[in-house]
């Protein structure tokens, strides 16, 4: 039987745990599925890491989580004196940025993280700058982007006297 692979995932962020196997072994399953949640309390990533170690063969971790979560993960590993035990995987919100590893760069050493090509699309911002609460009536995120945009509220009822909010004109 093949050696095991470990998964964690979670709402927002995914954690995954591979081995790579040898070409004379056929086969991987997964070792474990393990989640970061959404607020994680104090001691979490520590926890997580303890869970992570339990196979020693699942050595590699694909990991899908926002930037402050593998930060964290990283110093939990660190911590653990896993300096060097497990290869990560980065998905695009580590991608190139530092944040993630500052002033723990010993624990990524070796990861690969992934980073997709981005380009511009002729003529987006042109037309994206051109919507209005008027001709963009069809995308139902919009009017959330302009509140937020320009600090106000669509709704009368929504705007309280005193908050600092403005009605959206």
């Amino acid at each position: 039987m093949p050696p095991c692979v470990q998964i964690m995932q979670c709402c927002l962020a995914s954690l995954f745990i591979v081995l790579f196997l040898p070409p004379l072994l056929s086969g991987l399953c997964i070792s474990q599925s393990v989640k970061i949640p959404r607020e994680p309390r104090v001691g979490e990533f520590d926890k997580i890491i303890h869970r992570l170690s339990e196979n020693p063969n699942a050595r590699v971790v694909i990991i899908f989580a926002n930037e402050d979560d593998i930060r964290r993960l990283l110093q939990a590993a660190k911590r653990a004196n896993q300096t060097g035990h497990f290869i990560w995987v980065g998905s695009d919100s580590w991608g190139s940025k530092i944040s993630p590893i500052l002033s723990q760069e010993e624990m990524a050493e070796g990861a690969v993280t992934i980073l997709p090509k981005r380009q511009s699309i002729k003529g987006f911002d042109r037309y994206f700058i051109s919507r209005t609460l008027e001709n963009n009536r069809r995308n139902i995120w919009f009017a959330e982007f302009w509140e937020n945009n320009f600090q106000c509220k669509l709704s009368r009822h929504a705007v309280k006297k005193g908050s600092g909010i403005k009605k959206c004109t």
